[in-house]
């Protein structure tokens, strides 16, 4: 289970990071996005960066982290 929260924890600050990666390198003003047009592009952007993770957390071949790391 806590392998699970670790995986849970890292697609979380995955989805923050680019979220606010495309925030900054879009260089739009928060405060202005009232309408799901101005969302859609950078939470597209942080999804397919969980997918990512997620794919490589899941994979038992994949020793960095997830499924397929050591537990040392």
């Amino acid at each position: 289970m806590e392998q699970v929260k670790q995986i849970a924890f890292t697609l979380l600050r995955v989805f923050v990071g680019t979220l606010l990666a495309s925030v900054v390198a879009a260089g739009l003003n928060v405060i202005t996005w009232t309408e799901w047009s101005d969302w859609s592009v950078p939470l597209a952007g942080a999804g397919i960066a969980v997918a990512v993770a997620l794919i490589n957390a899941l994979n038992p071949k994949d020793a960095r982290y997830g499924i397929g790391a050591s537990s040392e």
